[in-house]
């Protein structure tokens, strides 16, 4: 098998059973832990994929924020207006803010989360490796076991015969004995490792968690400084005002209970 540099070493050969050698149990043991491996190897792809579109769609967003506030301040009606220059002015210094609280939060996520699963996804890589050496022994194994077969269903019995089927007896046997060993010890480490993903995949999970914890908040800070929510309620809902210190209670609160759940507590 040639290697080439250019593939992607994904995790998708399925192992192929070894009958007689191995039993049924032993090749439907193994075949239900590659699967598992493989469906995960998969589901961290579009972890990664789906974090870098996210990522990718602040970014853009941010832009076209960007754009919005510097376009407002170069507005005529704004300029000839001093009240609503000195709005617009602040949208520009919050939005400003909030474009390197984007840059901080999509590097964080690069860093605690992209990088993390793809040194993971890297282990993926060598045990498909492992997949594909087990399934050279099973052929290896195959080849010998039916030249074995054909030469012991000859009636020929000339010396040459034998010493030709000793041969591939002990040809057999040192292929029988290899994938043996490679099979049980593919079936002691792939559950070991499958066993250990989440210890490796949640702290990524809660780096996350933080990560927007964090930028949502002081995003909500900043914009609730520059509109406060009773002048917000007055203009879009035009419903009955609720108290600043009511408000910033309700919010301490909320943030209280979300800092108190398990998968945000500090270690």
């Amino acid at each position: 098998m040639t290697w080439n540099p250019l593939k992607k070493n994904y995790l998708t050969q399925r192992p192929t059973a070894a009958s007689p050698l191995l039993s049924h149990q032993e090749d439907q043991e193994l075949d239900l832990v590659v699967q598992r491996l493989i469906y995960v190897e998969s589901a961290i792809r579009k972890l990664t994929k789906e974090m870098k579109k996210y990522t990718g769609a602040l970014v853009n967003l941010d832009r076209a924020d960007q754009r919005l506030s510097m376009n407002l301040i170069g507005c005529g009606v704004v300029q000839s207006n001093d009240e609503y220059r000195k709005i617009v002015e602040d949208y520009f210094s919050v939005a400003t803010q909030v474009g390197k609280n984007v840059q901080e939060m999509t590097s964080l996520c690069h860093r605690m989360f992209v990088e993390p699963l793809k040194k993971f996804r890297n282990e993926f890589a060598a045990i498909a490796a492992a997949v594909m050496k087990r399934e050279d022994l099973v052929a290896a194994w195959k080849y010998s076991h039916n030249r074995v077969k054909k030469l012991q269903e000859k009636k020929d019995r000339t010396a040459s015969h034998i010493a030709k089927l000793e041969r591939e007896r002990r040809t057999e046997e040192v292929a029988a004995r290899e994938l043996k060993t490679v099979h049980a010890q593919l079936l002691t480490e792939l559950p070991a490792f499958l066993e250990k993903r989440l210890d490796y995949i949640n702290p990524s999970i809660h780096a996350v968690i933080m990560i927007q914890l964090n930028y949502y908040g002081h995003a909500t800070q900043l914009y609730t400084q520059l509109m406060p929510i009773q002048h917000s309620f007055e203009s879009t809902l035009n419903a009955t005002q609720v108290p600043e210190d009511e408000y910033q209670r309700a919010v301490t609160a909320e943030l209280n209970r979300l800092r108190a759940l398990t998968i945000v507590k500090d270690n």
